[in-house]
């Protein structure tokens, strides 16, 4: 058995309307082959554990477990079983894919995207990992499992569960009959760790699950022109959708009171929002166009002006222009800028305004601006300076903002979240949090175009802080985290670890701009542990992406990427940011499995598309909304399996343009040139 357990397997087999405790018994050990076996003789079934050493490349140990439940009767109903197995004292929980804070709760199979729970100490790590190629064979009752601090223990097993809260899963042990054995397996298996290894440096995992389920073969390099290829009709729907066929619901120009044209798609719209149905101007939320960190109409103006450019849609392009004018408009004070535009309470863009925070935030930070938001914003700027055109008026509206952005740093290198433009007074929350990394993203990127020590001194401390207070705790708190669908309750909390894990929530939209944030920073320095340091990040950002297709998932799930550990939606929009991300990590390392991981990532940030192109889709969506025809081709819901309320089928009643299609397809303009560069064939 792994040396990282302990004596005293045990099973618990729901009867009666409880859970019962029973001991496992040795029953066996083959010296020359190292299997151990075990049983648990109930008088309705016969259940054995035998526990044998696997093969796998790059491990200090492996072994692949099986529990198999044999009834001693024609038919055994079977409302629930788990597998408890006690963990060595000096091993120490240290990640897991979904926090179940209260006791009736586990973690389903609905987070199984690239699963295991892992344990660390000074000199090795550990982790348990679901057989995922034994659930797609036989899928009779779904799989749950955990780790708990109160009884240092893990368990997996079979049993129901629905969801609660946002997002949690609930045991729901109820029967179902089984005439045949059931089985199901899992691995246990432990690496050295170097002397000099950080904490939480989870490669080993990663590589793991990548080599024993992932699906790098499915796309050999020969097959990249005809994968890309395949995504650009996808593209020309979503701008189609948005500014041709849908354009007099999502597209908005209006002129400011300074006589500036500017414009955008409008931050949501609903599927029964179809121009000709009468129900245009009912709106789900506050009629707005935004520049923030998930919703940002300058990101997705930049596919579409070069996507225009590309194809002759000149009108796309001219609207792209209106778009930046939209940017630029923020008015700045002292440097910083609003992100958030509201139209009127008669949703007239006249009497709109600007508000300085978009409503994804703590109560009370209305005068506040959320510092990710406006860098984010500048960033795209950037990108648009170098990749669109040199408009004269973005240098100095980045620098004004990046000169105030250096006196907000903190001395240990941090920056705030939510800061008072006035006084520079700044929010309790996330004061030293991975939103910095968005602030590193910006500054090696202008460094890049004007170069300045300034911006790389910066950075550096910023990141420094970040790898210290934020990679090695596994602290990845951002404003998502607790002021987004997935909210604070009594047992989450901001900067509070959960009690049943001793794990801080987590949401990997952080994970995304520090791997950014240290690719950029090791390409600005040449420093290569900082390259090492974003490796480190992206492996535990690849604990999200979606390695398999799950039998349970009717919607293609291949690549696609979940949220954090308080979520379970698939095929989030964040997947397309992903793609890029993984890109540049093969173009910089030659580390194929990163090419692979992002052409499907960039793959799947179109299957939520109504399409032709996406049949099962397609007609799920026809299901939940039958008034959807050809017209609504590019309509795409920004996730599947979003517990908002509405969700029909796992499908919602909305889209939005720039973080759904509109996010998609401007990464795909930027994949394409990207690729190019490192394929010629594909230029």
């Amino acid at each position: 058995m792994a040396s990282w357990l302990q004596q005293g397997l045990g099973i618990k087999w729901f009867t009666q309307h409880q859970w019962h405790n029973h001991q496992l018994v040795h029953k066996s050990t083959d010296v020359s082959s190292e299997t151990s076996s075990y049983t648990v003789d109930l008088p309705e079934a016969l259940i054995e554990l035998s526990i044998q050493p696997h093969t796998a490349a790059q491990t200090t140990s492996c072994y692949k477990a099986e529990v198999r439940i044999t009834p001693k009767q024609a038919e055994l109903a079977i409302s629930g079983v788990q597998l408890t197995m006690p963990v060595t004292a000096e091993q120490t929980c240290v990640w897991k894919p979904q926090l179940a804070p209260q006791d009736n709760m586990a973690i389903g199979d609905n987070m199984f995207r690239s699963p295991a729970i892992i344990f660390e100490n000074a000199q090795h790590m550990a982790a348990f990992v679901p057989d995922l190629a034994a659930i797609e064979q036989d899928y009779r009752i779904p799989h749950v499992m955990d780790y708990t601090l109160q009884d240092h223990s893990l368990m997996y097993g079979l049993c129901s569960y629905e969801e609660t809260r946002h997002v949690y899963h609930k045991l729901t042990p109820s029967a179902i009959s089984i005439q045949e054995p059931l089985t199901f397996r899992f691995y246990l298996v432990e690496w050295t760790k170097q002397a000099d290894a950080r904490d939480k440096d989870y490669r080993c995992v990663e590589r793991f699950l990548w080599n024993t389920f992932a699906v790098e073969a499915k796309m050999p390099a020969e097959q990249e022109l005809e994968a890309i290829e395949g995504l650009r009709p996808y593209a020309d729907y979503a701008y189609s959708w948005a500014l041709d066929r849908w354009k007099d619901v999502t597209w908005q120009e209006f002129t400011l009171s300074s006589g500036e044209e500017v414009g955008g798609v409008v931050f949501i719209v609903r599927a029964r929002q179809k121009p000709g149905l009468g129900e245009e101007d009912q709106w789900r939320e506050p009629k707005s166009l935004w520049n923030q960190a998930w919703f940002c109409g300058l990101r997705t103006a930049y596919g579409y002006a070069q996507w225009g450019r590309k194809h002759g849609r000149e009108d796309w392009v001219a609207k792209s222009e209106k778009a930046l004018n939209f940017a630029l408009s923020a008015p700045q004070q002292s440097g910083l800028f609003p992100s958030y535009f509201k139209a009127g309470d008669d949703n007239s863009w006249e009497n709109g305004r600007w508000y300085m925070s978009a409503p994804r935030r703590p109560d009370g930070l209305d005068d506040y601006v959320h510092l990710l938001d406006a860098s984010w914003t500048c960033y795209w700027l950037l990108k648009w300076y170098q990749d669109v055109h040199a408009d004269e008026r973005i240098l100095p509206y980045v620098r004004n903002y990046v000169n105030r952005l250096l006196e907000l740093q903190l001395e240990n290198g941090a920056f705030p979240a939510w800061v008072n433009p006035v006084n520079s007074d700044f929010s309790p929350y996330l004061i030293e949090s991975p939103e910095t990394s968005m602030h590193i993203m910006l500054l090696t990127l202008l460094h890049r175009i004007e170069a300045d020590a300034r911006y790389i001194a910066a950075a550096e401390k910023g990141t420094e802080m970040v790898l210290r207070e934020v990679v090695q705790k596994g602290r990845w708190e951002d404003f998502e985290t607790y002021w987004s669908c997935s909210r604070q309750w009594e047992g989450k909390q901001h900067g509070v670890l959960d009690a049943r894990s001793g794990l801080y929530n987590q949401c990997n939209f952080g994970m995304y701009w520090t791997a950014e944030a240290f690719k950029d920073l090791y390409e600005a320095t040449g420093t290569a542990s900082w390259l090492d340091a974003g490796e480190q990040v992206l492996a535990e950002a690849s604990l999200y992406q979606q390695i398999w297709q799950p039998p349970f998932i009717e919607v293609p799930a291949i690549g696609g990427f979940g949220v954090m550990t308080s979520d379970d939606e698939w095929n989030d929009a964040r997947q397309s940011l992903f793609a890029l991300t993984y890109l540049d990590y093969y173009r910089v390392t030659g580390n194929t499995s990163y090419k692979a991981r992002a052409l499907w990532a960039m793959k799947a940030s179109f299957y939520m598309m109504y399409c032709p192109l996406n049949p099962v889709v397609k007609a799920k969506y026809e299901r939940v909304h039958p008034q959807f025809d050809e017209q609504d081709y590019g309509f795409h819901m920004e996730n599947y399996n979003h517990h908002d309320g509405s969700a029909v089928e796992g499908l919602g009643e909305f889209t939005i343009f720039d973080w759904g299609c509109g996010a998609a397809a401007a990464s795909l303009v930027e994949f394409e040139r990207k690729l190019s560069q490192m394929t010629p064939s594909l230029a």
